[in-house]
């Protein structure tokens, strides 16, 4: 697989990889900005220009323009997260210098429209109480909040009902002015076209973009506190979320948590998982997540079960985090771990989504991506070292949890 990476005049930087043997091809175009750039108060506005992009620019409106990505038989979409915003696509060969003509208009001549944002804020708010609604998404984002207390990575992707209301239409076209300038843009490309194709399309249709300086308006994150809370509502479950934040890892210690993390419970062979499920029948799902920011990192262990199963899953828990900070570690299951982990990269990259995602991610994170070199790295794993580290990480208790409790 050959992999260029090549700046235009303008600042774009285009991530182009070979993908033989293939009629289609993905590609995306990301502003290397997201919710953590949301102006004060406006929590919400990073996503909001995310949706409003889609309906209308100096072309087409949003029903044309579905109809002409349509004709074309193209698979679009876009995600906002906290530090960027992605728009992708996957098209056929033959259609290429079409659908990129299309997706093109998204940056070179939006129109924000005041009929066109008011309806746009009453979809986001149908969005935002859908999230409410499902236990596991309002979980996770109340321990956002709870680990980055007053800081843009606790607050929400969508933002809130209230915050939304504050967006205004002005903020919508300066957000776009400040974080849409092409020094900030990144197009990432797999398939088969050639290089030379794809760099001039790209080219000819966001060559002309002006370049402006860029505030990243990243606010340090805040101190490192242990939070805990406990919340009741109406539901059939409870449900319990651990997260552990870490600052200051190294590049050698990402693969590392990767793998602690799968170790725990990203399988039904992991510890947890095992334990609480397989072994109990306690849960239905348990899983185990490393989320990761450009300063930051963390490590979540969510599960679900009856009220009454708390204390039981509780002890468990407590029983294996006892272990491990004593040193033990199964050995056997941390080489199935190591195997499985492999394996499963192995997977991603014969996947041409996965490939572009992981461009992008290693880009955002300055090649800190703990999937960057990845099976390099998971290889340099030994056991005594990985012991030393899952004791280390364990012993220091700084779990913070969230407890989304049934009412009785």
């Amino acid at each position: 697989m050959d992999k260029i990476i090549s700046v235009l005049p303008n600042g774009i930087k285009l991530i182009y990889n070979f993908f033989p043997g293939i009629k289609s091809y993905v590609l995306s175009i990301t502003s290397m900005a997201g919710s953590r750039q949301d102006f004060e108060q406006k929590d919400g506005l990073a996503h909001f220009v995310e949706h409003i992009l889609f309906r209308r620019n100096a072309e087409f409106n949003n029903s044309q323009l579905a109809r002409e990505f349509e004709k074309t038989g193209t698979i679009y979409n876009a995600f906002t997260e906290q530090e960027l915003t992605c728009f992708y696509l996957k098209g056929l060969n033959e259609k290429f210098v079409d659908v990129f003509n299309l997706i093109s208009k998204f940056f070179i001549c939006p129109i924000f429209d005041k009929k066109d944002f008011e309806k746009e804020k009453r979809i986001i708010l149908e969005e935002i109480r859908s999230y409410e609604d499902d236990p596991e998404e309002y979980i996770l984002d109340i321990g956002n909040e709870l680990i980055f207390p007053n800081h843009p990575l606790g607050r929400l992707i969508t933002g809130t009902t209230q915050s939304l209301m504050n967006i205004t239409l002005d903020d919508i076209k300066n957000y776009f002015a400040n974080y849409y300038t092409p020094n900030n843009l990144v197009v990432a490309f797999v398939g088969n076209i050639p290089f030379e194709q794809v760099a001039e399309v790209v080219n000819s249709k966001l060559g002309e973009l002006i370049p402006r300086p860029i505030n990243s308006n990243n606010i340090d994150i805040p101190n490192n506190i242990v939070p805990n809370r406990d919340i009741a509502r109406d539901l059939e479950q409870s449900h319990f979320l651990y997260q552990m934040r870490m600052d200051n890892l190294t590049e050698n210690q990402l693969p590392m948590l990767k793998l602690f993390s799968y170790y725990l419970s990203e399988s039904p062979s992991s510890i947890i998982y095992n334990s609480l499920r397989e072994k109990s029948g306690l849960v239905y799902n348990v899983f185990t997540n490393v989320e990761q920011f450009s300063d930051t990192n963390v490590l979540q262990l969510y599960y679900a079960t009856q009220k009454s199963n708390y204390d039981k899953a509780q002890k468990l828990i407590n029983d294996i985090f006892e272990k491990i900070k004593s040193g033990k570690i199964n050995k056997s299951l941390f080489q199935l771990s190591k195997g499985a982990l492999k394996a499963q990269h192995i997977y991603r990259l014969e996947i041409p989504y996965e490939i572009m995602m992981n461009d992008i991610r290693i880009e955002y994170l300055n090649g800190k991506y703990l999937y960057n070199n990845f099976l390099e790295q998971i290889d340099k794993i030994k056991y005594d070292a990985f012991t030393l580290f899952a004791s280390e990480l364990l012993s220091r208790n700084d779990w913070s949890l969230v407890r989304l409790l049934q009412t009785d």
